[in-house]
């Protein structure tokens, strides 16, 4: 069985409450007991006193009779109806049984009750004896025999209703002392239980709330200290197992946080290099530029102790840049046959693996000859194809995260796509105006608002264009003079609309002052062709000068022959 203290609050409460209950019930009873003890006594006093009226009320009419010498039949019945009525209400005074309680606990009282019983005995037999035929001198005994008893009935009723009075006072004192004594017990208890509570409910709360706040204020060892078997003693326990629970949430998420900080910071450094790598591309739009960056970032960067771009030409690696090699390893790769790759294949994405798993490779072997332990092959990747490989060898770790070789491979892939693409098309742009330069027609290209994109040597030479001026982005065939002058700009206009056209004009560069031309009068025929983009709108239009002015003196020399 568990002792008391060893039990929780709540227990300790409901039996504390059930002791308080108890008592305050016994309490209550005693009580009611002694307040139905006070009602006793008082109509214990009332009834003898009323008995004590009724004997000398008898005794009057007794001598009143005697001496009136008036003994006739309805006096005799007047006096035994009366001692019948007064008989009944002594015996009920003398022999009520709720009398017996006071009467077993007051022996003075009993024996006064049980003495004026006999009294009243000798008393009511004397009366019975009484009748109208009776000599004098009887009834004169019978008289002061009556008298005698009733003086001593008279005597012992004062005496009883004395000690009814001295019992109902003392009585009255003890419950007075008792609710004195249960008002004072129940203060006490009440402080008691002030004390208790505020020592077992408001001083933990109080502490509790110190606690709170210094947990609050960042103080990590700050635990709720209470007793254990008590409610707020668990109720501590529960909130020290969350705040262990969150400190070491905490700490398991401030070293998560470091690790997303580190990797963040892993990350960043890596995007600052692929930036770096694209803007060394824009820079140069040399290859062998832009892969010697490449190869210096995946070992400054991805932390590789080499690295290598290698490039598919035909059945055949080549390399093309390295970083973090010797030169004898970089003269015997620098060209290897696919066939010699064994994991060779046009994978899209990253893979990192052991070189001493590739033994049977002769490709791989190379790095493992010269104490490399892994390898990470990225493919370099455009238009979906493989164009080639970039390699990252690590001797004494394995390797990292195949994510940022991989994006440097892509990189350097789209880049290198795009740099191809730009140089081919640069090629294709300056062939063509190669193409345009040496055709003996003048060109000009002019986009939706008239606007001079381009035009060919022969055109310039026919406007006779100032070096100090150049119409690309400038001229503008709606603005120019002549055009305008001769009515031409409506047909020139639709072109835009679909339709090419074709006219003869003589023109005049010098008339057109806003542009400097400074060229010879010509007689051109020009023609007017629209050009639609992929879309199939019309986005610019191209006109096409030929000169007719040769033609035309020729023509007038051979008339004049």
């Amino acid at each position: 069985m568990k002792s008391y203290t060893g039990l929780s609050n709540i227990r300790k409460f409901l039996i504390s409450l059930s002791i308080i209950f108890v008592i305050a019930l016994v309490d209550y009873i005693s009580f009611v007991s002694k307040a139905r003890q006070i009602e006793m006594y008082d109509d214990l006093n009332f009834r003898l006193s009323s008995a004590r009226v009724s004997i000398a009320k008898l005794e009057y009419i007794l001598d009143m009779f005697v001496v009136a010498r008036r003994f006739e039949t309805t006096t005799v019945d007047i006096i035994k109806h009366d001692i019948d009525k007064l008989d009944e209400n002594i015996n009920e005074a003398l022999n009520r049984r709720q009398y017996g309680r006071i009467l077993k606990n007051n022996a003075k009282l009993a024996e006064g009750m049980a003495s004026i019983s006999t009294d009243w005995q000798t008393i009511k037999t004397e009366v019975k004896r009484l009748s109208h035929t009776l000599p004098q001198e009887e009834i004169m005994l019978l008289h002061n025999a009556v008298d005698v008893n009733t003086v001593l009935v008279t005597e012992k009723t004062d005496r009883l209703l004395s000690i009814v009075a001295e019992s109902r006072k003392e009585l009255f004192s003890d419950t007075k002392s008792q609710a004195l004594e249960t008002i004072i017990g129940f203060a006490l208890l009440t402080l008691l239980s002030s004390l208790i509570f505020h020592k077992k409910i408001l001083s933990p709360i109080y502490r509790a709330r110190t606690t709170a706040k210094r947990v609050s204020s960042g103080e990590a060892s700050a635990r709720f200290d209470e007793d254990k078997f008590s409610a707020i003693g668990l109720f501590s326990e529960e909130l020290n197992r969350m705040l262990d629970s969150l400190i070491e949430s905490q700490v398991l998420k401030d070293r998560k946080n470091a690790a997303l900080a580190e990797e963040s910071g892993i990350k960043t450094f890596q995007m600052e290099a692929l930036s770096q790598l694209m803007a060394s591309a824009g820079r140069s739009i040399s290859q062998n530029d832009f892969f010697n960056s490449a190869v210096r970032e995946a070992v400054q960067t991805g932390s590789a102790d080499g690295s290598a771009v290698y490039l598919l030409d035909g059945d055949t690696l080549r390399l093309k840049a390295s970083a973090g090699f010797d030169d004898n390893f970089v003269r015997e790769v620098s060209s290897i046959r696919v066939s010699e790759m064994k994991r060779f294949e046009r994978a899209e994405a990253a893979r990192s693996f052991k070189v001493y798993g590739e033994a049977a490779c002769d490709g791989y072997r190379l790095f493992k000859d010269r104490g490399f332990e892994s390898l990470v092959c990225a493919p370099i990747l455009y238009n979906n194809e493989t164009t080639g490989f970039l390699y990252a060898a690590f001797r004494e770790k394995e390797a990292p995260n195949t994510a940022f070789f991989e994006a440097l491979a892509l990189s350097t892939g789209a880049l290198t796509g795009h740099i191809n693409l730009f140089q081919k098309e640069h090629g294709q742009k300056k062939f063509l105006e190669r193409v345009l330069n040496q055709t003996p027609f003048g060109v000009a290209v002019f986009d939706r608002n008239g606007v001079c994109l381009m035009l060919n040597t022969v055109l310039r030479k026919y406007l006779g264009v100032d070096n100090r001026f150049n119409p690309i982005g400038e001229y503008s065939i709606f603005n120019d003079d002549v055009f305008a002058g001769e009515g031409m700009v409506p047909s020139i206009k639709k072109s835009y609309d679909g339709f090419s056209t074709e006219f003869i004009i003589n023109y005049n560069p010098s008339l057109v002052k806003k542009y400097f031309f400074s060229g010879t009068p010509r007689k051109l025929r020009v023609k007017s062709i629209p050009l639609y983009d992929a879309g199939g709108e019309i986005s610019n239009i191209v006109l096409l000068y030929e000169d007719l002015s040769e033609f035309t003196e020729e023509t007038a020399n051979s008339s004049e022959s």
